[in-house]
């Protein structure tokens, strides 16, 4: 009988210990889609650089607040961009950063530029 109480008290802690190692991996665990916001302002983009962590899904919206610019486009080699900015119009970029490093985009013309650094 003592084995048995034993017995059901080793698989009652095994798992709870299951159950509490499960809940701290959930809770530490990536987000699924990391999002970001780009202001294009008469002097550039706010902000100038993003930080975006490595292999996980992120939404980029622009939004183009002013005439009074070239950036009339948002343009990344990096990763297969090229979309124009309507004014007033928020535009969604949708991308997954594959690797690490700092990876930039520029206006049609290349004069501004901002940076993605991904870690």
């Amino acid at each position: 009988m003592r084995t048995f109480t034993f017995q059901i008290r080793l698989v009652l802690a095994v798992l709870f210990a299951v159950l509490i190692i499960g809940a701290v991996q959930e809770a530490v665990a990536k987000p699924k889609v990391q999002t970001a916001k780009i202001k294009i302002m008469t002097l550039g983009y706010e902000p100038t650089a993003l930080k975006l962590r490595k292999g996980i899904p992120a939404h980029v919206t622009f939004l183009r607040t002013t005439d009074a610019t070239c950036v009339k486009e948002i343009v990344s080699p990096d990763f297969n961009i090229g979309r124009p900015l309507p004014l007033n119009q928020p535009v969604l970029i949708t991308l997954t950063p594959t690797k690490k490093g700092s990876f930039t985009f520029v206006c049609g013309m290349n004069m501004m530029r901002g940076e993605l650094i991904v870690q």
